[in-house]
């Protein structure tokens, strides 16, 4: 598996000392036998995604092709590169590529020209949406997709021992959209947080105002800080711009699995965790008056944000768990066996009540 973070003694000290969550290649790594080529492998000490980081993890990959039966690419930007390569030199391996967001222009020109999809054996997607257009924009065959939604750690994201503040929370930068939440929080009697930062895509489209209302405070945290103030907070909100891929979802995901109310913004992408009513509040995208409303019902009534988050930390631990995500990414590159009633456990989680 091609994992672009660093996979060090620290990492794998702190994923297993509750300093961090457990990612999936770590669950892969101990429970399906998975090998990892991480950064910590490579020339350099980079700790960002970079295009030269992309090739050098390639070229790592090609020189171990051969060892492999199966190769699990962890993102479009090694992916494609690896699936080019891998039909150039011939290489034998299968070719498992999880794609977050195949349809920005770039990547689906990318796809398309160099017809990269002969070096992928299967796309993993995690939405509905992007299994569509990977179908009607790409051509991709059906049979050579696998919805698998995605999944966080409950055990470090799980409910704290803290009392909830007058406090609203969001986090996270891609796709955001603060402008809209500013503006339906500008005077609202608590204060709003935003853990601001994207490891992973620091360069994507996002929305602020032109000035922060004074009860706003923005900074970024590391994930003992935010799990602690996920825990304060009475509404974890979640605004999203306009996409056909589930931005936000992580943040989503981790504030759901710590039995949180959740608000956020029901776009063309977004994966079907968030039931409106049911285990969170769903807006439409750039309303700051539907915003305000759907945040306001659950400030005033503490009885409806219980039973919501006690629902979503429900559907986490059933379907959206890391566990549960990394079972069936092992399933797709057909090691072990789905657990059998996982369609069952995904159907009652998110349409029950």
């Amino acid at each position: 598996m091609l994992v672009s973070d660093r996979v060090d003694e620290r990492k794998r000290s702190m994923a297993l000392s509750d300093g961090c969550p457990l990612p999936e290649y770590l669950v892969l790594e101990k429970d399906y036998g998975v090998d990892l080529l991480d950064w910590s492998q490579l020339a350099g000490h980079g700790h960002a995604r970079s295009r030269i980081r992309s090739i050098q993890h390639v070229m790592a990959a090609v020189r171990r092709a051969a060892r492999y039966d199966v190769l699990l690419s962890d993102g479009e930007h090694v992916g494609l590169p690896l699936a080019l390569a891998k039909r150039a030199l011939g290489l034998r391996a299968a070719h498992v590529v999880i794609a977050h967001h195949l349809s920005t222009p770039r990547k689906a020109r990318a796809f398309a020209m160099l017809n990269a999809q002969l070096g992928i054996s299967a796309l993993v997607v995690h939405s509905p949406r992007q299994r569509e257009l990977a179908e009607s924009m790409l051509g991709v065959a059906r049979s050579r997709l696998e919805e698998v939604p995605y999944g966080v750690d409950p055990e470090f994201w799980q409910p704290q021992p803290a009392a909830e503040e007058p406090l609203i929370v969001a986090a996270g930068r891609e796709h955001r959209d603060y402008s809209t939440l500013a503006a339906a929080c500008v005077d609202l009697p608590v204060q709003v947080f935003i853990a601001g930062g994207s490891r992973f895509s620091p360069g994507s489209s996002w929305s602020a105002p032109a000035t922060w209302p004074a009860n706003f405070d923005c900074r970024q945290l590391d994930y003992q800080e935010l799990r602690q103030t996920y825990a304060r907070a009475q509404v974890v909100v979640i605004p999203v711009l306009q996409t056909d891929f589930q931005a936000g979802i992580t943040s989503v995901l981790e504030a759901m699995a710590m039995g949180k109310a959740v608000v956020t913004t029901k776009t063309d992408g977004r994966q079907p965790a968030v039931r409106d009513g049911y285990t969170g509040l769903l807006v439409p995208p750039g309303d700051p008056l539907a915003l305000r409303e759907a945040i306001f019902s659950l400030l005033k009534d503490p009885a409806e944000r219980a039973r919501l988050g006690a629902n979503a930390r429900r559907a986490v631990q059933a379907c959206y768990s890391v566990q549960v995500y990394a079972r069936r990414l092992a399933w797709t590159l057909g090691l072990g066996t789905e657990n059998s009633h996982g369609a069952i456990e995904l159907s009652a989680a998110t349409t029950a009540g």
